[in-house]
């Protein structure tokens, strides 16, 4: 949420907003709860029979780089890095027996200095097995079959420790490696160094912010509002959305934020959030994030708008906690000069509110991840000049309400200073997608507009890359089960999935295939990887393909040979041979040469003629030295698959005499 003025840009028209004549407001809906009995949760065995600690695997402290990482400035505010584990974690683990006749398999992770851990589950598959994830009484899961979301791809829900427990209860047997692996953690940083002065606390949201439980006609807007934690790109994040409500109150919980925010599948399914991160009363204690209520794990994304679109993100959470309420909103725009409040989350810290006034609109410059400039049209965004309270990075994709419960906006971004704080930042000017704009493209999900499921079969595709090679297409075919025509739209959730058409008509009487296929280029390395096409229809329910991919590189195998292996100098003078050979079949380049540990890989390609070694090919270059040391000398080889780029090493030897 960081943006950089520019008087420039003044020129920059916005592109107008055409449409019928606004909608009525919609007055927000409290959510009490339902019927269902209350959830049990299942504790771990670890827990429940008081098991002692297993051994311990404990990565190495952050590096500078990663702290570097940590510390960088940007639109979303980063509160945790993801960290690679070693392949051969899961060999660490260890079976037993509990006491209860249990079978568990069990291990320790530890990342020096985090805050809390989430662990990235790859190839799950335990079927009525479960999976816990604890330190302490504390305790995330179970989680089974094929993990949340069906397809083996997962990230858990936040550990609060810098240390987890990983524990497996199988279904049947026992015995060997557990049925998945763990791709990563995310290293959690909570404890923001504060921008104020003030040692007492150890919050990193300055020192003007506010607390709406001080504010008593804006206590029941704090239960709109939720924090949202996110992993994206190799990188944890947070902001702020909002509950918001239907026309008939269906209470179908959509949760509206930034664009910038949140704008893929794969992020919007890590998703946790946080409902009641907020003080207990005005002047309370600071509060613990863990015991605060929280959405099952991950959202699915319907819709979302670029900066240049307006910048909003509707989510569809999976339910909410009872006790919470569902914004209203007004999809007219407030007059300038008229007085508006925020309630958000600054700097990853508890719930705050700001109160200000609409100023006069402005097309700005708003920076993006990669450090470019993205422009936010004058007549998508509202001006915002804050008179109590601020905003800071963590609160983007905040509601901006009108009056208690009504959403008019969402935060895209805000001043930031290198000098002061954003206390001291006077005028403070924060910029705001217009609710408006948004309303225009989720209009059918917030007016709840009957809609018919478009069904695509079959529900997940397998693919496989081998070598670089781009696999066959394949096909999936939309249905309905409507006479009348049904729209459609079908998004590829990854940059390596494509599809024939991404939008449509269908009916019950014809059905459309699509081509799905699949971009090698994108998947540079080995292994398995997921993603969806997900198939949006008014606003029925998002439907979903599961697609995996398994990316295989032969990796070639060079023998190294120096003949004779004794070599002996005739008139001061060595003769001898080097041969490499290539067995595995695949083609390969020879990058570096040293003999002696002198370099000679300027020599290669005129020593033996080319650098590239075929397919079961082989090169061979005979030499002749003098001047060499007598006893063994080595020969030190590099190279490089072509397909896969995969590297090689080799050495070899022979004795001088």
């Amino acid at each position: 949420m960081r943006f950089l003025t520019s008087a420039a840009l003044a020129s920059i028209l916005g592109v107008g907003i055409a449409g019928a004549q606004p909608a009525p407001r919609k007055e927000p809906v409290h959510f009490s709860g339902t019927e269902t009995a209350p959830r049990v949760e299942a504790r771990p065995p670890g827990i429940r029979l008081g098991l002692n600690r297993p051994r311990e695997f404990a990565l190495s402290p952050l590096s500078e780089s990663e702290k570097a990482r940590l510390a960088t400035p940007g639109p979303r505010l980063r509160t945790g890095i993801h960290r690679e584990l070693p392949a051969g974690l899961l060999q660490g683990g260890a079976w037993l027996t509990a006491p209860d006749g249990t079978p568990l398999w069990r291990a320790a992770l530890r990342s020096p200095g985090a805050a809390g851990i989430r662990v990235e589950f790859r190839e799950f598959s335990v079927g009525a097995g479960k999976v816990w994830l604890y330190d302490g009484a504390r305790f995330v899961g179970p989680y089974s079959g094929r993990g949340p979301y069906d397809d083996g791809h997962f990230w858990s829900e936040t550990v609060a420790s810098g240390s987890v427990i990983l524990e497996y209860q199988p279904e049947t047997a026992a015995g060997g490696e557990p049925p998945f692996r763990i791709g990563s953690i995310s290293h959690q940083v909570r404890a923001v160094t504060p921008l104020n002065t003030d040692a007492s606390t150890a919050d990193g949201a300055d020192f003007c912010n506010l607390d709406p439980n001080c504010f008593a006609s804006w206590q029941p807007a704090m239960k709109m509002v939720g924090q949202l934690d996110f992993e994206d790109g190799g990188d944890e994040y947070v902001c702020t959305g909002s509950l918001v409500a239907t026309r008939d109150n269906s209470m179908i919980p959509y949760l509206l934020t930034a664009g910038h925010c949140i704008n893929s599948e794969a992020a919007a399914r890590t998703v946790e959030v946080y409902w009641k991160y907020q003080t207990a009363s005005c002047g309370g204690g600071t509060p613990d994030r863990s015991t605060s209520e929280t959405s099952p794990l991950g959202t699915h994304l319907l819709d979302w708008g670029t900066i240049e679109q307006g910048d909003y993100s509707l989510l569809l959470l999976k339910s909410v906690p009872s006790d919470v309420t569902f914004s209203g909103w007004d999809p007219s725009d407030p007059p300038i000069t008229s007085s508006v409040v925020g309630i958000h989350h600054p700097a990853d810290s508890w719930k705050r509110i700001s109160f200000g006034t609409r100023v006069d609109d402005a097309t700005e410059a708003v920076e993006n991840d990669s450090g470019g400039i993205n422009v936010a049209p004058a007549d998508m965004y509202f001006q915002v000049q804050y008179v109590q309270g601020r905003v800071q990075p963590g609160s983007s994709g905040s509601p901006l309400f009108t009056s208690p419960g009504i959403i008019v906006g969402t935060l895209t971004f805000g001043p930031v200073d290198p000098v002061y704080t954003a206390c001291e930042i006077d005028p403070f000017v924060a910029g705001y997608g217009r609710f408006s704009n948004a309303y225009q493209n989720l209009q059918a999900y917030f007016e709840n507009t009957p809609a018919s499921n478009v069904t695509p079969t079959p529900a997940a595709l397998s693919f496989s890359v081998v070598n670089g090679a781009a696999p066959a297409a394949q096909t999936v075919t939309l249905t309905s089960q409507t006479t009348g025509s049904v729209s459609f739209r079908v998004r590829p959730d990854a940059l390596w999935l494509g599809v024939s058409a991404t939008s449509g008509q269908v009916s019950l009487g014809s059905p459309l295939t699509l081509k799905v296929t699949v971009d090698p280029s994108q998947l540079p390395q080995p292994g398995q990887y997921s993603s969806t096409l997900t198939v949006l229809a008014g606003s029925a329910a998002p439907q979903f393909v599961n697609v995996t991919v398994t990316v295989q590189t032969s990796q070639s195998n060079v023998n190294a040979l120096v003949a004779p292996a004794t070599v002996t100098a005739v008139n001061g003078v060595w003769g001898f041979q080097i041969q490499l050979a290539e067995t595995a079949g695949v083609a390969t380049r020879v990058t570096a040469l040293k003999i002696g540990g002198t370099d000679y890989s300027a020599n290669i390609a005129a020593w033996f003629g080319t650098n590239r070694i075929a397919a079961m090919g082989a090169v061979q270059a005979s030499l002749k030295a003098s001047g060499l040391p007598a006893g063994p000398q080595y020969f030190e080889f590099w190279g490089a698959d072509e397909a896969s780029g995969q590297t090689w090493y080799r050495i070899a030897s022979a004795t001088f005499k």
